[in-house]
């Protein structure tokens, strides 16, 4: 019984991994390569 159920409720990991990936990379680089301007930016806010 459970072999006929368990096809229809699998988690498929690897869809999974690769949407979390699409999802998070695009943000990694634009965070690494605005990261100094970043850091600027707060450290001219804290001394005024």
């Amino acid at each position: 019984v459970f072999s006929l159920v368990a096809g229809r409720y699998t988690i498929e990991w690897h869809h999974v991994m690769a949407a979390t990936l699409l999802a998070t990379l695009p943000v990694a680089i634009l965070f690494i390569w605005l990261q100094r301007y970043l850091v600027r930016g707060l450290a001219l806010g804290a001394v005024k």
